[in-house]
């Protein structure tokens, strides 16, 4: 079980560890009641971060119970990172196949 972190590929490298701190803190309040997010919380804390083309980032961001977090002088205070709480049942395609984040 995993914390999936998407970060959409048009946001700055040099910007995103504060995006994902924000996102995922942000998260936390809003999955913390959450079953799936408690198990996780407790037992993996295994967590998954991705560059996702936009996309990508819309099916994702459509997906149920998604936090999605944006930093307020970078692209335009758009959404752009995509907390996915923790799944017990199949992990969805979009997810499954998203590379990992690398800097570019």
């Amino acid at each position: 079980m995993k914390l999936y972190i998407a970060v959409l590929d048009e946001f700055p490298d040099y910007m995103t560890p504060t995006l994902v701190a924000h996102s995922v803190l942000n998260a936390h309040e809003k999955f913390k009641d959450n079953i799936n997010y408690q198990k996780w919380f407790q037992s993996s804390f295994k967590k998954c971060v991705v560059r996702v083309n936009r996309k990508e980032f819309e099916k994702i961001s459509k997906l149920p119970l998604v936090h999605l977090g944006h930093e307020n002088n970078t692209l335009e205070g758009q959404p752009s990172c995509a907390v996915v709480c923790p799944y017990i049942e199949e992990l969805p395609n979009v997810l499954k196949f998203a590379k990992l984040w690398k800097p570019k």
